[in-house]
């Protein structure tokens, strides 16, 4: 396919971007670092132009990277720029990059309803980031609900790459305590390659209407067992699925039953793979 990657340079986008290559896709690129903007809905329709598909990576990519009005107008109007643009170039999915982030319960905002997380579990960000993900969300299922184009919301937790992962182990051996200091994320990730690939899966699934999928690996990146450290870490939390846990004690308190069911994804990466 044809299709526009916006937010190919990004720390996410260029791994993404470099796999449909390889599978075989057609790209065209829109990003900031080469001037492009996506609040400029006329160059956005420009590139969208003759193209399949759209996977929308490109946004304000945390709280601490652009103040709030900056935040909610890149990654909501910004959105709804793509969205039109994908519409007009009569392409028949978009895949949008929405986050975890959206349940409000990353980086100490709140405990989690329950373990494992998934993807009907309440969305109570609070933060602009968060919050901003929650309206593009919401644009991409009317949209789909408007016009019959399929929309996929990915909903990756933290995406490591090597870099990443090497930061994890150093700072780990530096001060084991930082694995929940200041706050614990659920031993939660995914890896970039595993991301890749769900993008492709989104691409390819035979899927209607619009849907929103996690992405975490299958296991946790922790010092023990997940049941463990949630007793310890969030105490009160109930566990929806104990049985799980049973049978993988250090499985990712994330379920991804959806991407698993609507994409045909599973995550290949694990952390208990990387040499030690």
């Amino acid at each position: 396919m044809r299709i526009l990657v916006t937010g190919h340079r990004g720390a996410v986008g260029a791994p993404v971007a470099r796999h449909l290559e390889r599978a075989g896709h057609r790209l065209v690129g829109f990003d900031v670092v080469d001037g492009d903007d996506v609040l400029d809905a006329a160059a956005v329709a420009r590139a969208a132009a003759s193209c399949e598909a759209v996977v929308h990576l490109a946004a304000v990519p945390h709280d601490s990277a652009g103040t709030p009005e900056q935040i909610m107008a890149v990654n909501v109007s910004g959105t709804r720029n793509v969205l039109r643009a994908a519409e007009a170039a009569g392409a028949a999915r978009i895949v949008h990059f929405s986050t975890c982030q959206v349940f409000g319960i990353a980086e100490g905002e709140r405990l989690p309803d329950y373990f494992p997380v998934d993807d009907a579990h309440p969305r109570r960000a609070a933060r602009p980031y968060g919050r901003s993900k929650c309206l593009a969300e919401d644009l991409c299922g009317a949209f789909s609900a408007r016009t019959g184009i399929t929309t996929v919301c990915l909903r990756p937790v933290a995406v490591w790459d090597e870099a990443a992962y090497r930061l994890v182990d150093a700072r780990r051996r530096a001060e084991p305590r930082v694995e929940w200091e200041p706050f614990w994320e659920y031993g939660a990730f995914v890896d970039v390659r595993d991301v890749a690939a769900a993008v492709d899966a989104a691409l390819g699934a035979s899927v209607t209407g619009h849907h929103r999928a996690l992405l975490c690996a299958a296991d946790i990146s922790a010092s023990a067992p997940g049941l463990e450290l949630a007793a310890r870490l969030a105490p009160g939390v109930p566990i929806a699925d104990a049985g799980r846990f049973a049978v993988d004690p250090w499985g990712a308190l994330v379920d991804c039953s959806v991407a698993a069911s609507v994409l045909r994804w599973r995550p290949r990466y694990r952390w208990s793979d990387r040499p030690r």
